[in-house]
């Protein structure tokens, strides 16, 4: 009785503890039932694998307490679900929880839905990254986790999104899904054309693409031609759609300038200013009346100052693993900025977000739109000097486009340029956009 009398009370406990399992799309009584039944059957055995350690084996009290020891750490874990969305340490979103069932359908991928969101948000997983990788740097003299890796000359590279596969050109798009992103890419042309808006893509390369050289040995070229080349081509011979590819100014102004940060995925700002002037020329090409900002605009330092988002997520503290010159980057700062933003959420659930900006200058009249990622946030803020107004709306986090959520907003701003920028990994935002029907 003593035995099934403390079950109940563990049990107890567990089901207080496991509060966030059953309760993450609203109270869902079949997690609470089998939780309920595992709980007990769980605490029961254990309780009763203890009394028979002490009085049918006649261990010691000390076995007793390492075994309970050995339990209560492997049930740490659990014990705390981590309710964020966003994980900053590894730049991305996170697993969201898919019931068992929703409006009276049975989810049959509810175990691996269950195991990728418990991977995601389990109890102090960041700190566990941090040791890992303390681990393997003492261990290993190496950094490296599921999500990056360390490269030559304190290089880091990131693993997600499929990029090992993409530095190795072996995830090309096949002939279909080039017509498809065609079809798509040309729909959202003729919207934009209807509502009096010049559409262009931008394209920028990874990191990798620019700076290979630096990348672990063992990793073979399967062909001479990226994804980012295939799809530039592919557009601009199947299309009449300006491409704005990044990847030749940023190449040949690797020969004289670092344009992206050793510890993190982005161009730093003089890669973004590479990219800037790159693009403002072809929008210029267009749009004559366009301004551009020189050089000498700017008032440019040298900072220890670094996007680390790969180093964070390998665990480590950049500025106290890295020598400080892998830290100091060009730091550009407007000396007469004109241009003034505001900033909104217009989507929390989907992390779409808004950048507004409104120049002083009377000069300018273009108005301009572009639906970019975390690359283009690196040089917003000097973009929006060249109109008088301008819109960003940042697609973070490797989001997909939502272009029929934003086109309200868009057809009543009324921008004479659209531009949709991605980076290389996720160029499957280009297959996967919708297109807005009005």
């Amino acid at each position: 009785m003593r035995r099934r009398v403390i079950a109940f009370i563990l049990t107890l406990c567990c089901m207080f503890l496991s509060f966030d399992y059953y309760n993450q799309d609203g109270f869902d009584v079949r997690m609470f039932v089998v939780l309920l039944t595992l709980s007990w059957l769980a605490c029961f055995k254990v309780v009763d694998y203890l009394a028979k350690l002490k009085i049918i084996e006649n261990n010691s009290r000390i076995d007793i307490v390492f075994f309970a020891c050995v339990i209560f750490v492997m049930f740490l874990p659990m014990m705390k679900i981590n309710p964020a969305e966003i994980s900053v340490q590894e730049n991305r979103t996170l697993a969201k929880y898919m019931p068992f069932s929703h409006d009276g359908k049975i989810n049959f991928n509810y175990g691996t839905d269950f195991e990728n969101w418990f991977n995601d948000h389990f109890n102090h997983r960041e700190w566990l990254i941090n040791l890992n990788a303390k681990l393997n740097l003492f261990l290993n003299r190496k950094l490296q986790s599921e999500t990056a890796l360390q490269g030559k000359e304190n290089w880091l590279f990131t693993t997600r999104w499929n990029s090992v596969a993409m530095f190795e050109n072996r995830n090309l798009f096949s002939e279909d899904e080039l017509l498809q992103i065609k079809k798509k890419m040309q729909s959202v042309q003729r919207w934009a054309k209807k509502h009096h808006m010049k559409f262009y893509i931008m394209l920028v390369p990874d990191k990798e693409s620019l700076y290979g050289e630096y990348y672990p040995d063992g990793h073979e070229k399967a062909g001479d031609v990226s994804r980012l080349q295939q799809i530039t081509s592919y557009l601009k011979k199947n299309t009449n759609i300006p491409i704005m590819s990044m990847y030749e100014p940023l190449r040949e102004a690797k020969e004289k300038y670092t344009l992206f940060y050793k510890t993190g995925t982005h161009w730093d700002l003089r890669g973004a200013f590479v990219g800037y002037q790159a693009m403002m020329k072809r929008l210029q090409a267009d749009f004559p009346d366009l301004k551009i900002l020189k050089e000498t605009d700017f008032k440019i330092t040298k900072k220890i100052e670094a996007d680390i988002d790969i180093a964070s997520a390998l665990g480590v503290n950049a500025y106290e693993t890295f020598p400080k010159e892998d830290l100091t980057y060009e730091v550009f700062e407007l000396k007469h900025p004109k241009a003034s933003h505001k900033y909104q959420m217009l989507n929390k659930k989907e992390r779409i977000e808004e950048y507004s900006y409104h120049s002083s200058d009377s000069n300018l009249r273009r108005k301009a739109v572009f639906i970019a990622d975390s690359q283009f946030l690196r040089m917003n803020w000097y973009v929006a000097e060249s109109f008088s107004q301008m819109k960003h709306f940042y697609i973070g986090y490797g989001r997909m486009y939502d272009l029929p959520f934003m086109s309200h907003e868009i057809i009543n701003f009324k921008p004479d340029i659209l531009v949709l920028e991605t980076g290389e990994r996720m160029l499957e935002r280009l297959l996967k956009i919708d297109v807005p029907e009005n």
